[in-house]
C-alpha cells in the first residue's frame, strides 16, 4: 500500500510541475518557450510601481501616472473549457492608468516576426474620446515601425500598422470585445507576408502582412494604451496575461498556450511558486 501510494503522490507531482530540470528551476512544458515579453497579474513583484517582464529580455514596464488596480476573480471562457476562480489581473478604473513609460525606462523588443498575446475584457465605453488597447512601436511615437491596438464602434479591436517609415493601411481585425466578457485575443504578424487574428483561439481574419526590421527596437510599449504618449486614452478594462513572441505562433501553438496557462492550478497549495511554472522556459 506504501509503494502504491508513493507511486500515485509521484504522478501527481509530475502532473502538476512537468518536470524538474534542476533544484531551482521548474520547465513547464504545456506553454510555447522563450516569450520576449511575459507579464502576469499573477506574479508581479513589481505591483504597484511596474509590470515585471518574466520574459526572455528581463525589465519591467513602469506603471504611468498611476498603476492600474489588482484584482481578484474569477475568469470564465466556457468555450475554452476556462473557469479559473482566484485569478489576478490589473483593471483601469479611469485615464492615464496604465503600463509602459516613456520608452527608456522599457525593455526594448525586436521583431521580425511577431506574436501579440492577451488574456482580457472589456468593462464598458471609453474614459475620454478613444478607447485605446495597446502599443508596440519604436521612439518617437508614430515612428518607423509598429503594432497599435485599439477599440472602434464600441467593440470592436483595430489595427494600425507602421512599416517601411509611415502608417500602412490594414483592414479591421473582426475581434469583437463584448462588455464584461473575458476572451483570448492573438494577433500574429508573418514579416512581408501576413497579419493573422485569432479569438478564443480560432482564426478570424487574415491580411496581408508588412516587412518589419528586428534590428529596430521595438521601446515604446504600453499596455491599456497605444503609446505613453497617448495613455490618457486608456482602455476601459482588464488585463491578466500578456505575452509577446519574436515568432509567429501557429494555430496549434496558439491553443498550446491557452490550455497550459491554467494546468497549474493547484501550485499555490504546494511548496512550488507560480513564478517557477512560467513558460516552457527556464526562468532567469
Amino acid at each position: 500500500m506504501r509503494t502504491f501510494i508513493s507511486i500515485c503522490l509521484t504522478l501527481f507531482c509530475l502532473s502538476i510541475v512537468g518536470g524538474i530540470s534542476t533544484p531551482d528551476t521548474i520547465v513547464y512544458a504545456n506553454v510555447v518557450p522563450d516569450p520576449v515579453l511575459y507579464l502576469d497579474a499573477s506574479d508581479n513583484p513589481g505591483h504597484p510601481d511596474a509590470w515585471t517582464n518574466l520574459g526572455t529580455e528581463g525589465g519591467e514596464l513602469p506603471s504611468a501616472d498611476e498603476a492600474p488596480k489588482l484584482e481578484e476573480g474569477t475568469i470564465d471562457i466556457p468555450a475554452l473549457g476556462i473557469n479559473q476562480p482566484n485569478a489576478k489581473y490589473y483593471t483601469t478604473q479611469e485615464s492615464l492608468q496604465t503600463f509602459g513609460g516613456p520608452p527608456a525606462k522599457n525593455p526594448p523588443l525586436f521583431f521580425e516576426d511577431w506574436t501579440l498575446e492577451f488574456l482580457c475584457k472589456r468593462n464598458g465605453d471609453f474614459f475620454v474620446e478613444e478607447h485605446h488597447f495597446a502599443g508596440f512601436q519604436n521612439s518617437p511615437r508614430e515612428g518607423q515601425q509598429g503594432i497599435r491596438l485599439w477599440i472602434v464602434d464600441g467593440q470592436k479591436l483595430d489595427m494600425s500598422i507602421h512599416a517601411k517609415g509611415g502608417k500602412q493601411t490594414v483592414q479591421p481585425l473582426n475581434l469583437t470585445l463584448d462588455e464584461g466578457v473575458w476572451t483570448w485575443i492573438t494577433v500574429v504578424g508573418t514579416s512581408g507576408e501576413s497579419i493573422v487574428a485569432y479569438q478564443d483561439g480560432k482564426e478570424v481574419s487574415e491580411q496581408p502582412g508588412f516587412d518589419f526590421d528586428k534590428g529596430l527596437p521595438i521601446d515604446d510599449i504600453s499596455i491599456g494604451a497605444n503609446s505613453y504618449d497617448e495613455r490618457r486614452r486608456t482602455f476601459n478594462g482588464s488585463f491578466a496575461i500578456v505575452r509577446a513572441y519574436d515568432k509567429a505562433l501557429t494555430e496549434a501553438e496558439i491553443n498550446q498556450n491557452i490550455s497550459g496557462t491554467f494546468a497549474v492550478d493547484a501550485a499555490d497549495k504546494l511548496s512550488t511558486t507560480w513564478a517557477k511554472v512560467k513558460g516552457g522556459y527556464n526562468l532567469r
